[in-house]
């Protein structure tokens, strides 16, 4: 409990941090909100009244913390650009990033820990030397030159979806999950290489442990050891990895659905930036913020009740 409560309270220092230079950095940027949404031809006088009425001339802690407040309370905020609640804005498009984040992360559970295990059972075989050759390359790709490759041969020359032809989750939930797939693919392979990797080392390193020679001494066969004593604790390093890396594929879907021209997030996020439009801008910063930080929460609870030796220490 000890340790459970360290983490929360640090973890909302964190957000307050983040929040902190989230809110600065967009302040000390150059350009009026005022000006950027009354036009170049507005008066001065009219300038100066949309300011004070936008709280814009108040000191900037005052307005941080007005705007924090406000945050924690679920008001993101007016959009200097259309006028209207962030929260509106936003929050038709957070379950199409959300879910095409979640399913990369699905497919890197799937397909990553089944050929950890192959591959550390069966070490420098032809099929570990394949794969492994083949992480090395994912690895080196990013996602949004992985989803234009998948674009070109999956979408365009075979036909298995048709590029730009995104379906909306309130019309068909089955089409919207299945043009996600493909994008998906394209966050999920480098994660996979990693994991891949990370869990093939990690069991041949605890196969050759003192505890593992005792198992096998009592006359457990090479899959006993594996399942029954070494795989968790194999897998211990590889949840924190895989924690940090479903934070990492929601951030990450923002690029690869300009790729696939899906409308989520990143639509509004580049036309916030290019507009000005801090309210939008800050409020999507900290959605992702919190996704990240909340999983690393998550994550090092996880990891308490797998690992005994925290509690110990704490």
């Amino acid at each position: 409990m000890k340790y459970a409560l360290k983490k929360l309270l640090t973890t909302f220092v964190t957000l307050v941090v983040v929040s902190l230079c989230v809110f600065l950095a967009f302040n000390i940027l150059p350009g009026d909100p005022a000006v950027r949404m009354l036009g170049l031809e507005a008066s001065p006088e009219l300038i100066e009244q949309t300011r004070e009425k936008m709280g814009l001339n108040d000191p900037v802690l005052v307005r941080y913390f007005r705007w924090f407040t406000a945050f924690l309370h679920g008001d993101f905020g007016t959009s200097y650009s259309y006028s209207v609640p962030v929260a509106g804005m936003i929050i038709s498009k957070i379950p199409i990033t959300l879910t095409l984040g979640l399913l990369a992360f699905a497919l890197t559970i799937l397909i990553s820990i089944p050929l950890g295990i192959v591959t550390a059972k069966y070490e420098n075989g032809i099929l570990d030397r394949a794969i492994t050759v083949i992480n090395q390359v994912i690895m080196a790709i990013p996602p949004f030159f992985s989803g234009i490759l998948i674009t070109l041969v999956f979408g365009m020359i075979f036909k298995f979806f048709t590029p730009g032809g995104f379906i909306s989750y309130t019309d068909d939930i089955g089409g919207f999950v299945k043009y996600l797939i493909f994008p998906s693919i394209a966050i999920a392979l480098p994660k996979i290489a990693m994991t891949v990797r990370m869990l093939r080392g990690n069991l041949i390193d605890e196969a050759g442990k003192d505890y593992a020679r005792t198992a096998y001494s009592r006359g457990n066969n090479t899959n006993g050891v594996l399942y029954r004593h070494v795989l968790k604790n194999a897998m211990i390093p590889v949840i924190t990895f895989l924690g940090m890396a479903l934070a990492d594929m929601v951030a990450g879907s923002i690029v690869v659905e300009q790729v696939f021209s899906i409308p989520g997030i990143s639509r509004i996020l580049l036309t916030s930036i290019s507009n000005r439009d801090y309210p939008v801008v800050e409020a999507i910063i900290m959605g992702i913020a919190i996704i990240v930080i909340g999983v690393n929460f998550l994550v090092d609870i996880i990891y308490m009740m797998i690992d005994p030796r925290i509690r110990i220490d704490e």
